[in-house]
């Protein structure tokens, strides 16, 4: 008895030492992974629902106009005007999946009749408290 009381004490007090080995092929994966993400700036790929663009003469005070026109109707979603040329264009939303572009635009189809969901680099979404 007194025997097995030692070698359960003595195992207790042993220190184990593990050994970890990364294989290379995943340390290139996880530094890959780690650029990627630094080159994204805090920007995610997903989704927004685009409600206008616009082009030719005034082109930008049409595309501000109709950002700030949501704006009016949507406060607590962000609108933002983006040009890539020959266009103007007006982005409202960040969505994490397509579905939740969807659903948004079937929210504000009836005052944006022309939106659609575009694939954009996002701002990654905040915390809500519900």
């Amino acid at each position: 008895m007194i025997s097995i009381l030692l070698v359960m004490l003595y195992s207790n007090n042993a220190m184990a030492q593990v050994t970890l080995e990364t294989p290379p092929a995943l340390t290139e994966v996880l530094n890959k992974h780690i650029l990627v993400n630094d080159k994204m700036d805090g920007k995610l790929i997903g989704f927004c629902v685009q409600i206008s663009f616009e082009s030719g003469t005034n082109s930008r005070e049409r595309a501000e106009k109709t950002r700030m026109l949501f704006l009016s109707k949507y406060p607590k979603v962000n609108a933002y005007v983006t040009f890539k040329e020959p266009n103007f264009r007006v982005r409202v939303g960040c969505f994490r999946t397509r579905a939740e572009a969807r659903g948004f635009r079937e929210q504000i189809l009836s005052d944006f009749p022309q939106s659609f969901v575009v694939k954009d680099e996002i701002d990654y979404p905040k915390h809500v408290e519900n």
